[in-house]
């Protein structure tokens, strides 16, 4: 099996194992320091936009030091010019949901599908059919955001 796919099926398997509490209320976790980083797993998707172009999406997930945070990067592509919004909390793996929890306040929930891929759901679990096309795949960083 190649090193590279061997990896990436290895963090995907700690990120189903991993069950962490929930942050206190209200209150931004403190980031993880680069060096206290023991995994980081990356996904990007791109999805259709009602008004707009699409909407590629950038996804990093950190564990580290006891923490698990997460940095989400959303870009509405427009012919005029693009809209960036930058998120970022705390996730939750619990089985194979993964729990984005915002440090200002909202939960986006993904399922992850056998592929490593990760699928939008609802904050239940449940299949939604206006979030079939928000898909993520696992990919490397590779500082173009």
């Amino acid at each position: 099996m190649p090193r590279p796919l061997l990896s990436l099926l290895l963090c995907l398997s700690l990120l189903a194992g991993c069950d962490a509490p929930a942050p206190a209320g209200g209150r931004a976790s403190p980031a993880i320091e680069p060096a206290l980083v023991e995994n980081t797993l990356e996904f990007r998707g791109q999805r259709p936009c009602v008004d707009c172009a699409g909407i590629d999406a950038w996804l990093r997930l950190q564990s580290g030091a006891g923490l698990q945070r997460y940095q989400l990067v959303e870009r509405y592509r427009s012919n005029g010019r693009d809209l960036r919004f930058e998120d970022a909390g705390d996730w939750i793996a619990q089985g194979d949901l993964l729990r984005l929890q915002s440090a200002q306040g909202g939960t986006r929930t993904y399922l992850r599908q056998d592929d490593g891929s990760l699928q939008a759901r609802g904050i239940d679990g449940a299949s939604l059919p206006a979030l079939a096309d928000d898909v993520l795949l696992p990919t490397s960083f590779d500082g173009d955001r």
